[in-house]
């Protein structure tokens, strides 16, 4: 812990979300390229999995699906109210559908965040998928194993441990110009794009093509003059040829195959740090 005053238990859950393409699980391989007694920033949150490890005392956490960062407000403002919602809904695959069509019908509220929880919980392999509509249908996950639910406490916990994070639902770029960070840590680990094959991690209606990889690279070399960039990336040609000169040790992941957690394969991701 890096000064957020948050006291952390050997019992304290370590992240809110299950997120596809967390790095959770490989953060013994990463930690060695972050630095967290400087701003910590994530353009790319999802579970926000270095975050809620190390708690820094200054941080940004950004991502563009906003029922993601509006979860995280909503808990971090009223917890108890969203855990009450949260903890009202049945788990059975009959509900989980019952709740899907809720969460795509109401507006934004603690309720919708509250919905997004539980579907995050109980939906497919962690994924968040909509159709072109951009309607969540992702379906149901937990038929074999069901998810214990957060307490009370676990909400609160959570709601002390984002109270001194700003959070921020933009594009990577814009969000990290305005943001304008100096003497910063800053990992991004963005959505995967590759002719050599789709990476099915998350499907969104927005999609990161070869244009947005493009604009990460130009971005990432001009915060490089006055902060720590780290990038984690799928083993491509299209990562190499644009970071080459930036590629620090690789790491190994272990990934679904299809998304089902007893077809597992272990693949090579690539980092690049720039700056210092």
């Amino acid at each position: 812990m890096e000064g957020s005053g948050v006291q952390r238990t050997t019992q304290s859950p370590r992240k809110i979300l299950k997120w596809a393409g967390s790095k959770s699980n490989v953060s013994s391989q990463l930690k060695q390229f972050l630095t967290f007694d400087r701003p910590y920033i994530e353009p790319f949150c999802g579970s926000a999995a270095f975050y809620f490890e190390r708690l820094p005392s200054k941080s940004a956490l950004n991502d563009l699906n906003s029922h993601l960062i509006d979860c995280y407000r909503s808990i971090r403002d009223d917890p108890l109210q969203v855990w009450k919602y949260y903890d009202e809904l049945e788990v059975s695959e009959e509900n989980y559908y019952k709740v899907r069509a809720n969460f795509n019908r109401i507006s934004k509220s603690h309720l919708k965040s509250s919905l997004f929880l539980f579907l995050n919980h109980y939906c497919f392999n962690g994924i968040y998928r909509t159709n072109k509509s951009g309607l969540f249908n992702t379906p149901y996950g937990a038929r074999e194993k069901v998810k214990k639910k957060f307490s009370t406490e676990d909400f609160k916990y959570f709601s002390a441990s984002l109270q001194t994070t700003e959070l921020h639902s933009e594009d990577f770029e814009s969000f990290l110009d305005n943001l304008a960070p100096t003497d910063s840590c800053i990992y991004m680990d963005p959505p995967y794009f590759t002719v050599e094959g789709r990476v099915f991690n998350e499907y969104d209606a927005k999609t990161f093509l070869a244009k947005d990889l493009a604009r990460l690279h130009t971005v990432a070399t001009k915060l490089a003059a006055d902060n720590i960039v780290v990038i984690s990336y799928k083993n491509c040609s299209e990562f190499r040829d644009l970071f080459e000169r930036y590629l620090a040790a690789p790491i190994t992941v272990t990934r679904n195959v299809g998304g089902f957690a007893g077809r597992r394969k272990s693949e090579t991701e690539l980092i690049a740090v720039l700056g210092g």
